[in-house]
């Protein structure tokens, strides 16, 4: 009999905000697959360690490169690896930082896996604009405004013609290009929102350095600032 394989939102970076749901299926999974990025250290994986103690772990390479046909073979990889462990009856879950649904790369995995034939799921976890709304102590939209989640991808002149509130996702390594851009918008900003190190940005004249890739920008709408 196949295994399973769930593709597991560990939330935004508070332990204490993984989900009921998330952490009995780790328990009961036979082995842990984490990204391995390069970083110095996986938070999705320090988030989690206290649910996953003995678990057989399995570290996929996932490089934060922009070739797709790059990509494309370490995705291929991962899945194989992860195949092979359903084969013979091993239930996996990979874990991923907020929301397997929001610009994670687990979803990669995930897709393939599906299109093999395996059974798998997606757990939902609290994603990092919603930490990063909490860290702020402000709802991101109200009533009938539109709410924009924005790649770090996006070009500043096209986000800033968006009505309703604005969530410039992974926005670290262009924060001090749009900087002055961003002050005149009255941008907020939450770097490793609900971490330990957590940053807190409400005037983003504050900010006088680069910010990390884990950084967040938060810009209300001109009729929601009037009403602060």
């Amino acid at each position: 009999m196949k295994g399973k394989f769930f593709a597991v939102g560990v939330g935004p970076g508070d332990p204490e905000l993984i989900t009921l749901k998330a952490i009995n299926t780790m328990k009961n999974s036979d082995v842990i697959a984490v990204p391995r990025s390069g970083a110095s250290e996986n938070i999705a994986l320090k988030i989690a360690g206290a649910y996953i103690e003995g678990k057989t772990l399995l570290e996929c390479d996932m490089p934060m490169i922009k070739d797709k046909e790059q990509l494309d073979r370490y995705h291929d990889q991962s899945a194989m690896e992860i195949g092979a462990l359903l084969s013979k009856g091993k239930t996996v879950s990979f874990l991923t930082l907020g929301d397997p649904a929001i610009y994670s790369t687990v979803m990669y995995v995930h897709r393939r896996l599906t299109e093999q034939g395996f059974d798998t799921a997606i757990i939902p976890g609290i994603p990092s604009f919603c930490g990063a709304a909490a860290s702020l102590n402000t709802s991101l939209c109200e009533r009938d405004e539109m709410l924009h989640i924005i790649p770090a991808t996006y070009k500043g002149h096209q986000a800033e013609e968006l009505e309703g509130t604005r969530v410039l996702m992974k926005s670290g390594k262009k924060i001090m290009a749009l900087r002055d851009d961003l002050i005149r918008q009255n941008a907020m900003m939450v770097e490793y929102a609900t971490m330990e190190n957590e940053k807190v940005y409400k005037n983003l004249i504050d900010l006088k350095e680069q910010s990390s890739y884990f950084s967040l920008i938060v810009i209300h709408s001109e009729d929601r600032q009037k009403e602060k």
